[in-house]
Formats: C-alpha cells, sequence, structure tokens
C-alpha cells in the first residue's frame, strides 16, 4: 500500500510538472504580446513623423520649383510683347486720333487752298501741274502785253513746267512755243518767231552762250527786235547762275542784228 501510494505521489508529481510549463508557455505569450503591443505605436509614430517630413519636403520644394518654372513661362519678352487688354486699346485709340488729327488739318489745308484768289490761280496754271508731276520744275518765260493807256508794249512773266534737267534749253524751247490761248486771251504776244530753234548753249562765267538759228533775223526790225531779244534776256537771266546773255547765230558771234543795226556784240544784260 505504501509503494502504491508512493507511485500514487510519483505520478501526481510528475503529472503536475506538465501542467506548470503548459502554465508557463500563455504567460511568456502574452508578456511578448504587451511587448509587441507597446512597439507597435512607436514604429506607427515613427513611420507617420518620416512620412509626414517627406511629405512636407516635397511639397515645399515641389511648389517652390511649380513657381519658378509658373514664372519662367509667365514672364513676358519686353521686345516681342504686344499691347494687350486697355494698354492695346489706348494705342488702337491714339492711331484712330492721330488719323482723324490729319484728315482735319488736310480738310482745313483744302479749304484754305479753295478760297484763294482765282486771279492768282489763271496767272499760274503750272503751280499744280508741278505738284501733280514729281521731276519738274517751274520757270518764267516773258512775253509781251501791250498797255492800251500808255499805248507801250512791256514785258510780262508766265509760268511754265519743265523737265529739272537742262533748264535753260527746256526754258528757251517754253519760250519759242509762244503763249497759250488761255495766255493771248489775257493779252499775251510774242516777238519771237516760231521757227526759231536752239543749235547749242554753254554758260561760262555766269553767262549763257546761246546759239540759234537764222530764225532769230526774221522781221528784226524796231520794236519787234526789241522786244524779241529783250524776252531772250530776261527768260535766261532767271535763274541765279546767270546774269548775261551772249546771242550767236550758227555758231558765229555777230556785233549787229537786223536792218536797223541793233548792238549784239556783247554780253546782253537786263535793261
Amino acid at each position: 500500500m505504501a509503494q502504491k501510494s508512493a507511485k500514487k505521489t510519483t505520478r501526481k508529481k510528475s503529472a503536475a510538472k506538465p501542467r506548470s510549463k503548459k502554465a508557463a508557455a500563455p504567460a511568456t505569450v502574452v508578456a511578448q504580446r504587451k511587448t509587441e503591443k507597446g512597439r507597435n505605436p512607436l514604429y506607427v509614430l515613427i513611420i507617420m513623423g518620416l512620412v509626414t517630413a517627406i511629405a512636407l519636403m516635397v511639397n515645399r520644394y515641389g511648389v517652390r520649383d511649380g513657381v519658378e518654372r509658373g514664372e519662367l513661362k509667365k514672364k513676358p519678352d519686353t521686345a516681342n510683347d504686344e499691347p494687350s487688354g486697355k494698354n492695346k486699346e489706348s494705342a488702337d485709340d491714339r492711331d484712330l486720333k492721330g488719323l482723324k488729327k490729319e484728315k482735319a488739318e488736310k480738310a482745313e489745308k483744302k479749304n484754305k487752298t479753295g478760297k484763294a484768289d482765282k486771279r492768282e490761280k489763271d496767272d499760274h496754271p503750272a503751280k499744280k501741274e508741278a505738284a501733280e508731276r514729281p521731276g519738274t520744275g517751274e520757270v518764267k518765260v516773258y512775253f509781251v502785253k501791250f498797255d492800251e493807256k500808255s499805248e507801250r508794249m512791256y514785258l510780262a512773266p508766265v509760268a511754265r513746267n519743265i523737265p529739272r534737267g537742262a533748264l535753260l534749253e527746256n526754258t528757251m524751247k517754253e519760250l519759242i512755243k509762244g503763249p497759250t490761248p488761255a495766255e493771248k486771251r489775257k493779252g499775251h504776244l510774242t516777238a519771237v518767231p516760231s521757227g526759231l530753234r536752239v543749235n547749242s548753249i554753254r554758260i561760262k562765267n555766269r553767262s549763257a552762250e546761246i546759239d540759234f538759228n537764222g530764225a532769230i533775223e526774221q522781221g528784226a526790225s524796231g520794236s519787234i527786235l526789241i522786244n524779241r531779244i529783250d524776252q531772250i534776256v530776261y527768260t535766261a537771266t532767271q535763274f541765279p547762275n546767270i546774269n548775261s546773255v551772249i546771242i550767236k547765230i550758227n555758231g558765229k558771234q555777230k556785233q549787229t542784228l537786223g536792218t536797223d543795226g541793233l548792238s549784239i556784240g556783247g554780253p546782253l544784260h537786263r535793261r
């Protein structure tokens, strides 16, 4: 019996030991779980802090880069910028005002021109033509008119437009053409024969040497010859580089001209 009780006691002790091991195992797990539970919030906080720091850095530098890029894109090129909005409208308004002002000035000038004396227009019909035809210049051609009161002839200039090249030669050609029908109605006459021709012209020492054909001697007598020479001399000496005229006939210089023996030997000046 003693042995049986001893065996029972031994069995009880041996049975009790595994129970203690089994009971210890759950306590360790619980402790580990508590430790893990204590560590998990710390890890979470650390991770969240890192994520927050990274997000702040990305946000900060990303926004700065975006702003810089946006400023670079939006920065205007001052050399090629065009006015926009109010500035563009103000520029258009200024242009419109400038055009209106220019039109008003032209209209005012036109009105002033229209109010000019009609007689002055008739006396100078070549002025308008000179303005409309570039490359031409206005010169004077001297004709004669008869004064009924004094019953004398006097020189009267009229305007002509001629090409700017070879002024004296072209002016002499206009003189030879004679007065226009309108000028004749105003009493302009000429003592220069229509068959007169200019052979050559040379200007030297402010004197114009003009060589004519023999037509200059046609009907050369009395007042007709005097008026003829005056018409030539006054027409030629209107230019600032000519003070006198030397008349030649077919290359030869004569001392006298006409049946009355009018002296033409030296340089001829205005009387």
